[in-house]
C-alpha cells in the first residue's frame, strides 16, 4: 500500500463515486505495482516534468496521475472546478483517484472533462496553458518557513561563510540532532535548493533513523544512490517551484541517457520531497501518530 500520511490538498468527499475501502485498496496496489516502472533517466525526466505542472498535488498524489494517464492538462476535485474556475464536470467523465487526508481516496477529473458554466466566460488554470513559464522568484519567507521547520525536528540550520564551490553539508550531531551549513554567498534560490538536499539525505535516512520512526534507515545505501536520491528531491523540489538553481547538472547524465538508473528509491524521494514542499509552505506539522512515538521513547 501506498503510505497515507503523503497527502494532498483536496476538498470535501465527493458525492456520487466509487468509495468502496476494498475498491480503494486495490486501485492503489495496482497503481504502487506500475510506479517501479520509473527506472530510466528519460521515464523519471518525464515524471517530473509533469508533476512541475501539478504544484498543488502532492507529488505522490502527481506521480498517481501521471501513472493512470500522463496526457493530464490538471486535475481537481469536481467542487474545486465549480469554485475556483467556474466549471462542471460533464457527465460520464473519467474519475482519476489521489489520496486523501483520512481517506484512502479522493476523486479528481482532468480540465479537459469540463466545460464552463458560462459559454461566455472560460476560466482556464494558468499553468494548464503555460506548462513552462520563466523561472520566478523565491515564494516570501519560505527558506525562513523551512528553516523554522527543521527547528521541530531538531534539525539546526545555519549559515556560514564557505568557498565558493561548496553549497553545504550534513552532519548528525548526535541521538536524533542534525546540523546543516548553507553557504551564506548563495542566493535565497540556491539555499533552498542546498537545504532540499540535504535534508533529502536526513529524510532518505542516508544518515540512519531516529527514535521517532520519521524516516526509515537506509544508512547502508551506496554514494551513487544516495547523491542521486538527494538531487532529485532537490531537482522536484525547485521545480515545482519555478526556480532555477542548476543542480539539474548532476541529474542529466542520468536523465537524458537510457540506460538503468542506480538501485533508487522513488517512493523516498516522492515522500522526501513532499514532506519539504509542507516545511516551505508553513504546514508542516508532526502528525499524531508520531508524537506518540516520541513521547515513547522518550519515557
Amino acid at each position: 500500500m501506498l503510505p497515507l500520511e503523503v497527502q494532498a490538498e483536496v476538498d470535501a468527499p465527493l458525492d456520487g463515486l466509487p468509495d468502496s475501502k476494498e475498491t480503494a485498496r486495490k486501485a492503489l496496489d495496482e497503481l504502487t505495482s506500475r510506479a517501479l516502472a520509473y527506472r530510466t533517466g528519460p521515464e523519471l525526466k518525464a515524471l517530473f516534468d509533469f508533476m512541475r505542472r501539478f504544484p498543488h498535488l502532492a507529488p505522490y498524489n502527481a506521480m498517481l496521475l501521471h501513472i493512470q494517464n500522463p496526457g493530464i492538462q490538471f486535475a481537481l476535485r469536481a467542487p474545486a472546478w465549480e469554485r475556483k474556475y467556474e466549471r462542471r464536470v460533464n457527465d460520464r467523465a473519467r474519475a482519476y483517484v489521489i489520496l486523501q487526508t483520512m481517506g484512502p481516496v479522493a476523486f479528481v477529473f482532468d480540465l479537459r472533462d469540463t466545460t464552463p458554466i458560462n459559454p461566455k466566460r472560460d476560466l482556464i488554470p494558468e499553468i494548464a496553458t503555460n506548462p513552462f513559464p520563466a523561472h520566478g522568484q523565491v515564494p516570501p519567507g519560505a527558506l525562513q518557513n523551512l528553516i523554522n521547520a527543521c527547528l521541530k525536528l531538531r534539525i539546526i540550520v545555519e549559515a556560514h561563510d564557505l568557498a565558493a564551490n561548496l553549497a553545504g553539508n550534513v552532519v548528525r550531531l548526535g541521538g536524533p540532532a542534525f546540523g546543516v551549513a548553507l553557504n551564506s554567498k548563495h542566493s535565497e534560490a540556491q539555499r533552498i535548493g542546498t537545504l532540499a538536499h540535504e535534508l533529502a539525505h536526513v529524510f532518505c535516512g542516508h544518515l540512519g533513523p531516529v527514535e521517532e520512526g520519521f524516516w526509515p534507515d537506509n544508512s547502508d545505501a551506496t554514494k551513487e544512490v544516495r547523491e542521486f536520491e538527494a538531487e532529485a528531491v532537490a531537482y522536484l523540489v525547485t521545480d515545482r517551484l519555478n526556480l532555477e538553481i542548476g543542480s539539474v547538472q548532476y541529474l542529466a547524465v542520468y536523465l537524458s541517457d537510457d540506460k538503468p538508473l542506480p538501485n533508487y528509491s522513488l517512493d523516498n524521494v516522492l515522500k522526501a520531497a513532499g514532506k519539504i514542499e509542507e516545511m516551505l509552505r508553513g504546514t508542516f506539522r508532526i502528525r499524531r501518530s508520531q508524537r506518540m512515538k516520541a513521547k515513547h521513547a522518550r519515557n
